[in-house]
């Protein structure tokens, strides 16, 4: 018989407990923990990012179909995605009885106002999903809101990979391209509210290339328009046998 969900993520969990990682992700619910929580955690003197109050989250069709109680349009209860980094490599148990001798246990065991830890396999995805970055269908979030503590800092994590970043400065060239932006300070301008990962990608380490791809379109496209201006003005012809554009003093011809 073929497992539901939640008998897989049973199965995806103890698989994992055996795994060690130094980087966890961490789902609480701050209204059961002590006020002082994230103090409590820094004390740890671990590195750790700490996300916005998640207040806005509802449960999808399929939370519902995995749970009948989680009813689809809902609310979920207020949350937080936090990451946990350490220095060494920890198991899943490790981290759960770290957070237990801090935050105390249930009678069942489980920690006080914390979901089980996950093993986070990218640091970067992490963050960005703090903040629903990626997922334009969920409630979003500000990134300013996420705090990083003991040295940690989301801006620096949330830094794509090799192949992101290509990927990404692709649809930036494009953008530029079908907006006809000559400038800079145009790009910064247009992408720094609607695409705060693009402004990180253009500030951070790609400045000095979007700069010469901008002066480079730039160039071309004023040779463009100056081509069309001469179209117009009857100043240039398109050659109807070679397909090429010619300049009538090219040829020593003029307007007369």
């Amino acid at each position: 018989m073929a497992k539901n969900s939640k008998e897989k993520q049973k199965e995806y969990e103890e698989n994992r407990r055996g795994k060690r990682s130094r980087n966890f992700n961490v789902i609480c619910y701050p209204g059961d923990l002590p006020h002082n929580w994230a103090n409590l955690l820094d004390e740890t003197r671990i590195r750790w990012v700490e996300g916005p109050l998640h207040d806005r989250d509802v449960f999808s069709a399929e939370d519902e179909a995995e749970n009948a109680d989680h009813k689809a349009g809902e609310f979920k209860k207020p949350h937080k995605h936090n990451l946990l980094m350490f220095e060494n490599l920890k198991t899943v148990d490790w981290v759960k009885n770290f957070l237990g001798d801090i935050f105390g246990r249930s009678d069942t065991g489980s920690v006080v106002g914390v979901l089980t830890p996950q093993i986070c396999g990218d640091r970067s995805g992490s963050v960005r999903y703090m903040a629903h970055m990626d997922n334009p269908t969920k409630a979003q979030y500000n990134f300013e809101d996420i705090i990083g503590h003991n040295g940690a800092d989301p801006l620096d994590i949330v830094r794509f990979n090799a192949s992101e970043t290509l990927h990404k400065m692709i649809l930036i060239e494009k953008y530029i391209e079908e907006h006809d932006i000559r400038e800079l300070c145009d790009l910064s301008a247009q992408i720094r509210e609607d695409h705060i990962d693009w402004y990180q990608i253009v500030t951070t380490r790609n400045t000095v290339y979007f700069n010469a791809f901008i002066r480079s379109y730039r160039h071309k496209a004023r040779k463009y328009d100056a081509l069309q201006k001469a179209l117009a003005e009857g100043l240039a012809y398109i050659d109807e046998e070679t397909g090429e554009i010619v300049f009538r003093s090219e040829r020593g011809e003029n307007n007369d």
